[in-house]
């Protein structure tokens, strides 16, 4: 197996980038815990893998702690409070630029995370990060997205200056192992080092307010001043799988956890591995992804009790008229500019799932001190009256799903999460069945060939082509394949990259899927 793909020890990490994970295992050696690991780890894939997350983007925490128990931290982008709907006619408007650009909550959330859980010193965590900003080595993965133009990525850096000259070389893409330098994303993290107050009330506060509004962006400072996570009550539900009690934990709305374990429960009440596998699961993703498109949104705008999709009356309802449902998943705006990172320490029991975006690969195309900012609005739906509609204020709905899965004594059996957008839920979903339901082993679990449902078609992975063709899937709808960035043998970054770490005897291994590129550490 390649390197970096699985690592066994009492502790681990999976990361979509090695030096991420290894700087993260270093930090728990000199004394931190899995959250200033996360912290540290987030930070440093904002500099070596900047389109995927970074402090112009938010995210879900998740964190496990045999003295605190189960915590769930919200610092999800807000749209601003100035909007106005009416702007908002088109995809570019809510992908690409200024407008597009929603409240960022990450570096906010990671404060609040370190001022509650942190053991390491702040200051140290911007240091340490800050040198790789120096001399950053261009990864196979960024130049190779860059170049596939995934998301608009190229043709979105191009339209703004400090883009260009930050991720392009003479407007062209960045081959893999060149050397830049990120010298305004190093100023920012030094005016840091001490606190956050200047991105979020202070001097760059400032200059983002100025320039926002001399490009009808907007952002405010009024918006940045006034931007606070949210602590929220995690999701709870119990699974009980050939004598396991197991006790599944997700992140709560706007995320899309719920649906994953909505999902389970179904498969598990329908014996889904007992049946024509493929063609259950088929129904099974256009189910959850429909769920989703309809049903997740900011919490303060749900209509109903999110947690009925967990009673058992719903879950028999759901089993019995799935087919129902039909294969006509109807939507194309399918994104991924998301990462996850996983981390236990198991000797101090403590563990994190954390998923972080800037929602498309490189966001808005936006970058302002080094900063790349999300493109956030583009997950609100533009039509009105819907429960995610755009509104001053509001989370968008979220694909991300960090989870957490218990064993029968309360320890932490499977700590996972993934990017990839839609595909998020059925990465994710695919992956547990794959271990929990099929009994393959971890890595397998996450290598398996994937499908996904989109526009009236199967979008089928090349390691799995052969089984679904077998299966009756194929006379129900067309079957297609996908080359979007094809980064490991047999699979594509098109279907998600799992970040997952499983209890293991006494130890954990992690796995980080090489459909992105794998980063699992581990030690004793």
């Amino acid at each position: 197996m390649n390197d970096y793909i699985a690592a066994l020890g009492s502790r681990a990490v999976a990361t979509q980038s090695p030096l991420s994970s290894r700087i993260a295992l270093k930090i728990m050696e000199n004394g931190g815990n899995v959250v200033d690991a996360a912290i540290t780890a987030s930070l440093v894939l904002s500099v070596v893998e900047p389109g995927w997350n970074g402090i112009g983007g938010g995210g879900f925490a998740l964190i496990y702690s045999e003295d605190l128990g189960m915590r769930a931290l919200d610092y999800r982008e807000t749209a601003p409070l100035n909007i106005r709907v009416e702007d908002y006619q088109n995809e570019e408007d809510i992908s690409i630029g200024y407008k597009a650009v929603a409240v960022p909550g990450t570096l906010k959330g990671l404060w609040v995370l370190h001022q509650e859980f942190g053991e390491y010193d702040w200051k140290k965590i911007i240091e340490t990060v800050e040198k790789y900003t120096e001399s950053t080595t261009v990864s196979k993965l960024l130049s190779r997205c860059v170049h596939h133009n995934l998301d608009n990525a190229l043709y979105k850096l191009k339209l703004f200056k400090e883009s260009r000259e930050t991720f392009l070389r003479n407007g062209d893409v960045y081959p893999e192992g060149f050397t830049i330098s990120q010298n305004r994303f190093r100023s920012t993290l030094q005016k840091i080092r001490e606190g956050i107050q200047d991105f979020y009330e202070g001097e760059i506060a400032e200059k983002l307010q100025e320039i926002f509004n001399m490009n009808r962006g907007f952002l405010s400072l009024k918006d940045l001043s006034n931007y606070k996570p949210v602590w929220r009550e995690p999701i709870v539900t119990e699974l009980e799988l050939d004598n396991r009690n197991l006790k599944m934990v997700g992140f709560p709305l706007p995320s899309s956890s719920i649906l994953i374990m909505h999902g389970l429960k179904t498969a598990d009440y329908l014996e889904l591995h007992k049946k024509d596998y493929y063609l259950e699961l088929a129904y099974l993703l256009t189910h959850l992804i429909t769920e989703r498109l309809h049903r997740i949104c900011d919490p303060l705008f749900y209509n109903g009790d999110p947690l009925e999709l967990l009673s058992e009356k719903n879950i028999r309802k759901t089993a019995e008229t799935l087919q129902t449902y039909g294969l006509e998943l109807l939507t194309d705006k399918d994104t991924g500019g998301t990462s996850h990172i996983s981390i236990i320490d198991g000797t101090r029991k403590m563990c994190i799932s954390l998923t972080e975006t800037i929602e498309c690969f490189m966001g808005s195309g936006l970058t302002i001190n080094g900063v790349l900012f999300n493109d956030e609005m583009h997950d609100f739906t533009i039509e009105e009256n819907h429960p995610n509609s755009i509104y001053p204020g509001k989370r968008p709905a979220s694909s991300m799903s960090p989870m957490i899965i218990l064993d029968k004594d309360d320890a932490p059996e499977i700590i996972i999460g993934a990017s990839g957008g839609l595909r998020i839920i059925s990465a994710i979903t695919q992956t547990l069945l794959n271990y929990l339901v099929r009994k393959l082993d971890p890595a397998t679990s996450i290598l398996r060939g994937r499908i996904h449902v989109k526009k009236g078609k199967i979008i089928v992975e090349d390691n799995a082509r052969d089984e679904v063709l077998r299966s009756s899937l194929a006379s129900k709808l067309p079957i297609s394949g996908v080359r979007e960035v094809s980064m490991y043998p047999g699979t594509d970054l098109y279907f998600g990259a799992v970040q997952a770490i499983f209890k293991k005897n006494d130890k954990y291994l992690a796995v980080s899927d090489p459909r992105k590129q794998p980063g699992s550490y581990a030690e004793n």
